[in-house]
């Protein structure tokens, strides 16, 4: 009987314990979960990877026809687009920004001395040219010049006549060595990772002014680099021969773009992006390549499941831009301002399709930054938790399997950021267009902007995933009504408490970690932390205003929850209160009453608002082509890392102080130095003297 009974409640332990391991339950979502499974069976990551191969299978050079006739891209999309259903798409010629653009030809490298060996050849590995390049037939002597981007590199070295060898890119040595100290040509290495794979190539260019010597550059592998490195440090003298053949051609921009439209708001548009080209020498499957399929996967599955009846036609438009990064998106704002004021919320895709554990990568949300706080943040994160959780390992299960056949069965390792550029989405949450932008990206990326991005590196599950939360996240947003809209609001206000509560630790840690000298200043950083807390939260529960529209009965709702987030802001405030209080008294200082110091007093009376030159779109090239300029470089340094947030404040309302105010707590949630007021001003002012903003007395 005690056997039997030992028995007994060792089967009770076993099933407790499966049932810990296998208890858990899929949670309910933003649509109903039959939707889910839905997007799920549709969507196909093998397909993605399949267009993936086909567009950037190999990474090539260009035929000049391509330059002037149209490139191999855009038809192919337009064709696939057609398969999928999607006819209402085309072919859009951008403005170019000249004439004319670079293209290489060919293009070999060789050593001569100490033995003769081919290092690099154009037809082999596209990467090995730097852009700008010049044509040249040079034999010449090898000189290792370090990172070659300061003077002390280049000591006690003669480099004149000859050709450097570079630890890094040739762009950042070039004006030195040529210019300056007559060298004829560079050879650099370096890549993103070369501690990961040191065979990669990584792409490198410059671009050199009228007064600037022609010259070339070569890319090598970090494995072929050390190498030439290492027999120039042993004392062999190294002879290379370099053959460029380059020229300058007639040149299309294009771009592709397709629409569904909605069927009863139809001008009112979600807009997906990703870019075909990063300039058009340069080529990458997961940088962008994987981005233009996952949408083109997404297209497919939401007009598919239309047609099919397991979701009703989606209520607004959803429009899919496949761009030259950035500066496609700004041309294209340009050109269809009319098209541009429709959209309400944009999800760029940059580097989606890779291996998260073969990459060692993460699947990141970037979300809009401080200065446009909005629902889609939350709305885009609720169905990325979900399937981070439904995605992983537990007792050797999934909930919800979201696989491709030929995939890996990785786990979806994601992270929620704060905002970062680099990508479409800032041409969107600038102050001058406004429209909330998230973007998906896996970083880091092992083979980033090298020749070894290319689809091996991809996984057809990663993508199946992407596709599935770019479908989700449409069918959400381009398909609310009044029902899912309630549960829009109830999602963002659950998390705007949250985010309040970080807010309070946050203040409350600047507070408590401040040397004793510094604490009033720290009070005054805390009160400012959890003051910008309150305006943000309420701002990003009003944007669901959109959804809202004219409906009393959702409108209360949405009253309610903003009366509920302001409720916490009395409590939050005495606490910190009691802390500085508590503070005060264990290092024997004398509480301050928080006031206004004589520049903050002047500054809060002068208000910047934004010219012509910065209403719109902003020509970004223009702009930091601007900003570069030397007596501009040490203020931007100071403040480099939330400029753009800067200028994004700047809303013809806003004080320089409230400016300052703003950007100062979100650089606390940013790990960087806090902007302090002097340093606003200087860019602001900066900011003025080149005609984007005037400043105007309150």
């Amino acid at each position: 009987m005690k056997k039997t009974l030992s028995l007994f409640f060792l089967f009770l332990l076993a099933a407790a314990v499966l049932s810990a391991q296998f208890g858990r339950t899929v949670q309910p979502t933003l649509i109903p979960h039959q939707v889910l499974l839905d997007i799920a069976n549709e969507a196909s990551g093998d397909m993605a990877l399949q267009n993936e191969i086909l567009i950037a299978g190999v990474n090539r050079n260009r035929p000049p026809e391509e330059y002037a006739k149209g490139y191999f891209e855009p038809p192919f999309l337009i064709e696939k687009l057609r398969e999928y259903g999607i006819t209402d798409a085309r072919i859009i010629d951008l403005p170019t920004s000249g004439p004319k653009t670079w293209d290489a030809v060919s293009a070999e490298l060789w050593t001569v001395k100490p033995t003769l060996r081919k290092i690099a050849d154009l037809d082999e590995v596209p990467a090995c040219l730097c852009s700008g390049s010049s044509d040249a037939d040079v034999t010449a002597e090898l000189i290792y010049v370090g990172p070659g981007f300061q003077e002390k590199y280049y000591e006690g070295k003669d480099v004149k006549g000859k050709i450097v060898l570079v630890n890094g890119y040739p762009g950042g040595a070039r004006s030195l060595a040529v210019d300056k100290n007559g060298a004829v040509g560079l050879i650099g290495y370096g890549s993103s990772h070369p501690e990961f794979d040191p065979d990669q190539v990584g792409w490198g260019g410059f671009r050199a002014g009228e007064k600037d010597k022609p010259t070339f550059a070569f890319m090598v592998s970090t494995r072929q680099g050390d190498e030439l490195r290492d027999l120039l440090e042993r004392g062999t003298k190294v002879e290379v021969r370099a053959v460029v053949k380059a020229q300058m051609v007639p040149y299309k921009e294009q771009m592709v773009e397709a629409l569904i439209k909605g069927s009863e708001l139809p001008d009112e548009e979600l807009v997906f992006t990703a870019h075909l080209y990063e300039g058009y020498a340069k080529q990458g499957a997961n940088d962008d390549i994987s981005g233009c399929v996952a949408l083109l996967e997404t297209a497919r599955v939401l007009n598919k499941l239309v047609a099919d009846g397991k979701i009703p036609p989606l209520r607004r438009s959803v429009r899919f831009l496949f761009v030259p990064e950035i500066s496609g998106t700004i041309a294209y704002l340009k050109m269809h301002p009319e098209i541009g004021k429709k959209f309400f919320a944009n999800i760029n895709e940059d580097m989606v399709g890779e291996a998260l554990a073969k990459n060692r990568s993460y699947f990141c949300l970037v979300q809009t930054p401080w200065s446009l706080p909005s629902y889609l943040n939350d709305v885009v994160r609720s169905f990325v938790d979900w399937t981070e959780e439904t995605q992983r390992y537990d007792g050797g299960a999934t909930l919800l399997p979201i696989w491709s056949p030929t995939g890996t069965r990785d786990p979806f390792t994601a992270v929620i950021d704060n905002h970062s550029g680099g990508s479409d989405h800032i041409v969107f949450v600038d102050g001058g267009v406004r429209v909330p932008a998230v973007m998906f990206i896996c970083w880091p990326d092992m083979w980033y902007h090298s020749s070894g991005d290319t689809p091996d590196k991809s996984d057809s599950t990663q993508l199946k995933r992407v596709v599935f939360l770019s479908a989700a996240s449409a069918v959400c947003l381009a398909g609310a009504g009044p029902a899912e809209t309630e549960k829009i609001i109830a999602e963002v206000a659950g998390r705007s408490l949250a985010r309040l509560g970080q807010d309070r630790v946050r203040a409350e840690r600047r507070l408590r970690d401040a040397a004793t000298a510094d604490v009033h200043g720290a009070f005054k950083d805390a009160q400012n932390i959890l003051a910008q807390g309150f305006v943000r939260e309420a701002q990003t529960l009003g944007s669901t205003r959109f959804f809202v529209k004219a409906d009393k009965r959702v409108g209360g709702l949405l009253q309610t929850h903003l009366i509920a987030v302001e409720a916490c802001r009395l409590p939050f405030t005495k606490a910190l209160e009691e802390a500085y209080r508590a503070r005060c008294q264990k290092d024997g200082l004398k509480p301050q009453r928080v006031v206004l110091s004589a520049e903050e007093a002047r500054l809060s009376k002068v208000v910047p608002v934004r010219t012509e030159k910065m209403t719109g779109p902003l020509d970004l090239m223009g702009y930091y082509t601007a900003i570069q300029d030397a007596a501009v470089r040490p203020i931007f340094a100071k403040i480099g890392a939330i400029e753009g947030e800067i200028r994004n404040f700047i809303d013809g309302r806003r004080s320089l102080l409230q400016v300052r105010d703003a950007v100062a707590a979100e650089a606390a949630f940013m790990n960087v130095p806090l902007p302090t007021l002097e340093d606003v001003e200087n860019f602001v002012k900066i900011l003025e003297k080149l005609g984007y903003i005037k400043l105007v007395a309150r």
